[in-house]
């Protein structure tokens, strides 16, 4: 059986697709919301007088400080702080220094926000939304690191780069020339 460049390119694009699909999807939900707001910004108060000094401390905060501090701080209301002092991957709260204050919270829709704070300088370190949570699952897929979502570096990427970078040539390729 001879295989053509045209038989090649066919069943190479049918695998290759699928990803480009996938690229596609998560480009689109990247351009339709703001990183801002993906972020958490929108909660976030800007007073630096209020809540303790966010200068290194060696006293932790209690559980009760770091309830106080989300509601200083951000336009949240905190339920419940738990303290985690466990790195666990592809975390929300992955790449900061542990423990951190995870405070459980709710917007004024009543959805549940994630607040991370530091339990020593008291600073809100991140906020986590669904619309976050989204957002990472579909970095996940558009970088090709779908358990820790943070390797851009990864050899999928680039071998599926380079098969929809070797498509594209192959079927301009095609185009022109029939005869193939």
């Amino acid at each position: 059986m001879k295989i053509t460049l045209r038989k090649f390119h066919k069943y190479i694009s049918l695998v290759v697709s699928i990803q480009l699909l996938l690229w596609t999807i998560s480009g689109i939900y990247f351009s339709f919301n703001k990183i801002e707001n993906v972020r958490g910004e929108q909660y976030r108060i800007e007073n630096k007088l209020q809540g303790p000094s966010e200068k290194e401390q060696t006293k932790m905060l209690s559980t009760e400080e770091a309830k106080k501090i989300v509601s200083l701080k951000t336009t949240l209301t905190p339920i419940q702080p738990l303290l985690i002092d466990e790195e666990v991957r592809g975390s929300e709260f992955r790449g900061r220094n542990l423990p951190l204050y995870k405070v459980i919270s709710e917007n004024e829709k009543g959805k549940k926000i994630n607040v991370y704070v530091d339990p020593f300088s008291g600073e809100v370190s991140a906020i986590r939304s669904l619309q976050w949570r989204i957002w990472d699952f579909m970095w996940g897929i558009h970088i090709m690191d779908w358990v820790e979502r943070d390797n851009i570096d990864n050899l999928w990427l680039k071998v599926f780069s380079f098969i929809a970078l070797f498509t594209s040539l192959s079927g301009i390729i095609l185009f022109f020339n029939r005869r193939t």
